[in-house]
C-alpha cells in the first residue's frame, strides 16, 4: 500500500518551490496574520466580543485562523521560529481557557448566539471544527506540544456524542460545509483513537440518507454518486474524506464512487488550468462541458481541494494519473491564486478578464459577475489566503510516496528525501527546465520509480551503471541491487503544444491554449496590446521559449508569429474586415498574470 511521506523527511532545498516557500515564510504567513489580527479574527478566540463592539465574530473565522495556524506550523518542521511559534501557542491558550466543559469551541456561538449551537446546518460550525482538528496535528507534529491536540479530542468527543445519539435532529446529522470528515481520519492517523474514524465514516455514511440537495451534495448516499455536484470546495473535501474512509476499510463500492467522480471532474468539468467549479451561482459546478472562460468561478480553495482529492485517490489506488492532476493544480490554478509578491489573492482565477467589464459591475457583483482582475490583498470571505499559506507550506507533502520496498518521486524540484536509510537529492529548475539530477544513497536494495508526466512528449535517462525499464504504470522504474552512491540525470522534453477544447466547450471553439510542460500560457494586454481575443496565432507559429522575469521572478516566455487587429473605426459594424497585421505574440505563465496592473488576458486564443 502506497503511504504518504511525513513533512520531517522531504527538505525543500531550492528553486520554483523553495522560491514560494521562502516567499510564504516571510511575507504571507506574517501579512495574513496581520490582516486576521486586524479584522479581530485572531481577537475573537478570547471569546470577549459584546454586542454593540467592532468585529462581530463571524460563523467562518475559527477555520481562517485554524487554516493559518496549520500553515504555520508547517512551516516549522524545518525552521522553528520563537515568535511564530509564540502567535499560535496565545491562540491555542485562548482556546484551552474558552472552551467549555463538554469540549465545545467556537468563537461565534460562544458570544453571538450561545443557545443555537449545532442547530443550523449550513453555518460551518463542523467545517470550523474540522480545521481547528487539522491545525492541531500539524502544530502536534511541528512541535511535539499536546495541549491544542489534547484539547480538539475533547472536541470531537463532544460532537460524536452530540451527532451520533439516536435522537439527533435528522436534518442536521452532517455538515453542511464538509471538510471535518478528511480532519478526523487525520485526527485519528495522530493519536491512534479509532473512535475518530469511526465518526468520519459516520459522517460519510449519513451523507445523502435526507436527501438535502446537490448543492450540500445530499442528493444521493455517497457510494451512489457519479457526479460532482454543487458547491465545489464543499464537494472535493468530501470526497478527499471518502477517499480517506475507502482506504482504511477497504470500502470498493466507495472508492467506485471516488473514482466515477474523479473521472466526471477531470473529463468534463475541469478548465485547461486545472480550474474547478465554472458557475458563480453556489460556487458550484455546472453541467458538463459547461466551462465559460470570462465568468469562470475558479476558486482558489477549489483547487486546492482538488489537490487533497487526488493524494488520497493517489493513495488509495496507485494510479499515476492522480499525480498527473495534482501537478497540473500546483503549477496553474492554485498558485495563480497568490501574487507574486505574496501578499494579494484571487478568489476567482478566470481564463479571461477585460478590466472594463470588471469596472462597470463592480459595484453590484449580484447585477452581473465579472472576476477580478487585480488581486485585491483581503477578503471579508478570507478562506482562500490561509489555504494558500498551508498549502504552499506542505509542498513537500506531494513530492515523495513509499511501498514497501518501493520509493515513487512524483513531483520534481530541488529538494533532499532521507527516509528508512535511503536519501534521494534532486537538483533541478523545473518547471522552467526539464533536466533534473538525482543523487541517491542508499543502504540497502531499493526500486525507485519516477513519474513520467502526462504532457511529456519524450525523455532521456542519462545514468551508464544502472538498468531502468519504463514499466507499464506510467513510472521510469530503477532498480537498485546494493546499498551504495548513484547519480543519473532525467531530462524530460519541454517543447510547446496547442491544446484543443472538446467541441462541447462551445466557448473555445476555434481556439487553441498554449502549454509548455507543466504550465499553462496566456496573454496579458501588457505586452501585447488591446483586443486580444482578436489576435490570430499562426498556422506556422514559430513558438521561442526564452529566459525572462516579471518584477523579479523568473519565468520562461513564449513569443510566436501572430496577426493583430490594431485597426479602429467609429462604427459598430462594417461591412468589410477589419485589417490585421502581422508581429509576434507575447505569452507567459497563467499564475504570472495580474502582477503588472490592470490588463486584458486570455488563455484561449484564436488558432
Amino acid at each position: 500500500m502506497i503511504d504518504q511521506i511525513e513533512l520531517k523527511n522531504v527538505k525543500i532545498t531550492g528553486g520554483y518551490f523553495y522560491e514560494k516557500q521562502q516567499m510564504n515564510e516571510n511575507v504571507t504567513i506574517p501579512a495574513v496574520y496581520k490582516r486576521f489580527y486586524d479584522t479581530g479574527r485572531v481577537d475573537a478566540f478570547k471569546l470577549k466580543w459584546r454586542n454593540g463592539e467592532p468585529n462581530r465574530p463571524h460563523i467562518f473565522w475559527d477555520s481562517d485562523v485554524a487554516k493559518w495556524i496549520e500553515g504555520a506550523a508547517y512551516s516549522l518542521i524545518h525552521k522553528r521560529d520563537e515568535n511564530l511559534e509564540n502567535l499560535i501557542d496565545s491562540i491555542v491558550a485562548d482556546i484551552e481557557t474558552g472552551q467549555t466543559p463538554d469540549g465545545y469551541f467556537n468563537s461565534y456561538y460562544q458570544t453571538v448566539e450561545y443557545a443555537n449551537r449545532f442547530t443550523v446546518r449550513d453555518n460551518h460550525e463542523l467545517y470550523c471544527a474540522g480545521h481547528l482538528m487539522e491545525g492541531a496535528v500539524a502544530y502536534h507534529k511541528a512541535t511535539g506540544k499536546r495541549n491544542f491536540l489534547d484539547a480538539m479530542c475533547r472536541y470531537a468527543d463532544h460532537i460524536a456524542d452530540v451527532f451520533t445519539a439516536p435522537d439527533r435532529d435528522k436534518n442536521f446529522t452532517t455538515p453542511g460545509h464538509e471538510e471535518i470528515e478528511l480532519a478526523l481520519v487525520k485526527l485519528y492517523k495522530e493519536t491512534n483513537e479509532k473512535k475518530y474514524l469511526e465518526l468520519s465514516k459516520f459522517f460519510v455514511d449519513t451523507r445523502g440518507t435526507i436527501n438535502l440537495g446537490t448543492q450540500r451534495q445530499d442528493h444521493l448516499p455517497l457510494r451512489e454518486q457519479t457526479t460532482a455536484e454543487g458547491h465545489s470546495v464543499r464537494c472535493l473535501y468530501l470526497f478527499a474524506g471518502a477517499a480517506d474512509i475507502a482506504r482504511e476499510y477497504g470500502d470498493e463500492h466507495l472508492k467506485k464512487a471516488c473514482e466515477a467522480v474523479f473521472e466526471n471532474v477531470v473529463n468534463k468539468r475541469m478548465y485547461v488550468t486545472g480550474g474547478i467549479g465554472a458557475n458563480f451561482a453556489g460556487e458550484s459546478f455546472s453541467y458538463d462541458y459547461d466551462l465559460p472562460n470570462e465568468l469562470a468561478y475558479a476558486e482558489t480553495c477549489a483547487s486546492i481541494a482538488m489537490v487533497y482529492f487526488c493524494q488520497r485517490m493517489y493513495l488509495l489506488t496507485g494510479e499515476k494519473k492522480y499525480m498527473d492532476v495534482i501537478e497540473l493544480q500546483i503549477y496553474n490554478s492554485v498558485l495563480s491564486g497568490i501574487s507574486l509578491y505574496g501578499d494579494r489573492f484571487f478568489y476567482c482565477n478566470p481564463l479571461e478578464v477585460h478590466p472594463e467589464r470588471r469596472d462597470n459591475y463592480s459595484s453590484d457583483r449580484r447585477a452581473q459577475f465579472a472576476p477580478e482582475y487585480e488581486r485585491p490583498d483581503y477578503f471579508n470571505c478570507s478562506c482562500c489566503p490561509p489555504n494558500l499559506v498551508r498549502f504552499i507550506a506542505s509542498l513537500g507533502q506531494y513530492m515523495y510516496h513509499v511501498d514497501s520496498d518501493k520509493i515513487y518521486v512524483n513531483l520534481y524540484n530541488s529538494s533532499e528525501f532521507n527516509y528508512n536509510g535511503v536519501k534521494i537529492t534532486q537538483e533541478t529548475d523545473y518547471p522552467r527546465d526539464g533536466k533534473i539530477n538525482f543523487k541517491v544513497s542508499t543502504n540497502k536494495p531499493i526500486n525507485i520509480l519516477f513519474r513520467k508526466p502526462d504532457w511529456r512528449k519524450g525523455y532521456s535517462f542519462d545514468n551508464a551503471t544502472l538498468p531502468f525499464t519504463s514499466d507499464d504504470n506510467g513510472y521510469i522504474n530503477i532498480t537498485i541491487r546494493h546499498g551504495g552512491d548513484y547519480q543519473f540525470i532525467l531530462d524530460l522534453e519541454m517543447p510547446v503544444v496547442e491544446l484543443y477544447a472538446n467541441p462541447q466547450i462551445h466557448y473555445c471553439a476555434g481556439r487553441a491554449a498554449i502549454k509548455r510542460g507543466p504550465i499553462v500560457y496566456c496573454a496579458e494586454g501588457i505586452d501585447n496590446g488591446t483586443n486580444l481575443k482578436s489576435v490570430v496565432i499562426c498556422k506556422d507559429a514559430d513558438y521561442q521559449c526564452e529566459q525572462s522575469e516579471i518584477n523579479g521572478n523568473e519565468i520562461v516566455k513564449i513569443t510566436c508569429a501572430a496577426e493583430f487587429m490594431r485597426e479602429t473605426a467609429d462604427e459598430l459594424y462594417s461591412t468589410t474586415p477589419f485589417k490585421t497585421e502581422s508581429g509576434r505574440l507575447t505569452l507567459i505563465p497563467y499564475t504570472a498574470w495580474a502582477n503588472r496592473g490592470k490588463t486584458e488576458m486570455n488563455v484561449w486564443l484564436l488558432k
